[in-house]
């Protein structure tokens, strides 16, 4: 069994609708194992996934993964992920019943500000935390003033 496998034994709830991996520090190559794992996955409503440096890679395996189809709920804080990949979380078809996704203290710029102010699929979100990345005021503008996010209820966008 591999340290993924060990992870997700240890951390994953009895019903297999939780899984919490913060601050377990599994970097990219651990990321692209996980985000292969297929099955184990495939009920998963909470995914807790802060601090564990997958930056851009990481955010784009996750967004291409077709395991997550049940996620509603995706933490991704502090993963250094930037523009690349907040553009693939933005615009993926695997997440459909993500209505809370957190990217907290990354390293999103305006181009992935955009990605989810322009993207058909934030109608979806309830709450999108984009607070402490690195999109100007133009980017905040954008989020705010987006048709695509009318509906979300807390959008968290600060820079400060």
């Amino acid at each position: 069994m591999s340290h993924i496998d060990d992870l997700i034994k240890e951390n994953l709830s009895e019903d297999g609708t939780v899984l919490n991996l913060r601050d377990k520090f599994i970097g990219l190559r651990g990321t692209m194992e996980l985000f292969s794992k297929g099955e184990i996955l495939q009920k998963v409503k909470l995914l807790t996934y802060s601090g564990n440096q997958t930056s851009d890679e990481g955010a784009e395996a996750i967004a291409e993964c077709p395991y997550l189809t049940n996620v509603e709920n995706l933490i991704l804080n502090q993963n250094d992920i930037g523009d690349e990949g907040a553009v693939a979380l933005a615009n993926s078809p695997n997440l459909p019943k993500v209505t809370k996704l957190s990217l907290f203290g990354n390293m999103i710029g305006d181009e992935g500000a955009r990605a989810f102010a322009d993207s058909p699929n934030s109608k979806k979100f309830i709450k999108l935390d984009l607070y402490k990345n690195q999109f100007s005021p133009a980017a905040i503008k954008a989020l705010t003033e987006s048709a695509n996010l009318k509906n979300c209820e807390e959008l968290e966008i600060y820079r400060e």
